[in-house]
């Protein structure tokens, strides 16, 4: 499963703001740790996108408020729905 959708996640959200996989969870969301800022929002979302080749709508993009909102999103835009 280490390239599940949710494992590839994890990686580019640990990577991209530099913090612990202990703290990876799907109800963290961005005022929950310092690091996900709105420039660290940004340069996750733009992680997010080239890990998987999606590129998001704005207001999807403008959404995102957690984890669990990247796991969704990034399931609907790669048509991924029995994950």
């Amino acid at each position: 499963m280490e390239n599940s959708i949710d494992a590839r996640l994890r990686k580019v959200f640990c990577e991209t703001l530099h913090v612990s996989p202990d703290i990876y969870d799907e109800e963290l969301s961005a005022g929950d740790i310092p690091e996900w800022d709105s420039l660290g929002h940004v340069t996750l979302l733009q992680a997010v996108e080239a890990e998987f080749d999606i590129a998001f709508d704005a207001i999807d993009a403008i959404e995102i408020e957690s984890i669990g909102d990247f796991l969704v999103l990034v399931k609907k835009y790669l048509g991924d729905i029995s994950s």
